[in-house]
């Protein structure tokens, strides 16, 4: 099997992941230690280094042409984001995985669109995060929370 993808921002919502991935399969929950979530100040998440935080997604089984769609979507060619290649722990059994996240090369914090922040905080739910780490992710609405 192919390395699958870590799906931590909008490409969690399942609708949006049909359309633009058709025939993707959820692999389940993991968690990424090491990684805080955030917005970046092109509007978009991403997440940065801290040894303290950990970040939550799912993971996707995807095909060649799969992975050529979300590389146009996240902006590769242009220098939006990079794709990484990191481990996450499967929620369910605590299995490492290897896995294929991609992250922002722009770093500093910013606010979300509301269309955008509605679509992460929707796919949060759709895959079955926590409810306690969706808060979090809706925190972030209005621009970086107070710590």
């Amino acid at each position: 099997m192919k390395v699958p993808y870590f799906a931590y921002g909008s490409n969690m919502h399942l609708a949006q992941m049909a359309i633009r991935c058709p025939g993707a399969r959820t692999l389940g929950l993991v968690s990424k230690r090491g990684w805080r979530f955030m917005i970046n100040d092109r509007g978009f998440v991403t997440a940065i280094d801290d040894p303290g935080a950990e970040v939550l997604g799912c993971l996707w089984e995807l095909t060649d042409e799969h992975w050529a769609e979300l590389d146009r979507y996240e902006g590769v060619s242009s220098g939006f984001y990079t794709r990484v290649k990191c481990q996450v722990v499967r929620m369910d059994n605590g299995v490492i995985v290897d896995t294929i996240a991609y992250r922002a090369t722009c770093e500093a914090p910013g606010v979300p669109g509301a269309e955008y922040a509605d679509t992460v905080i929707d796919g949060a739910r759709d895959v079955g995060l926590p409810e306690e780490y969706v808060s979090l992710i809706e925190s972030w609405r209005d621009g970086p929370p107070e710590s």
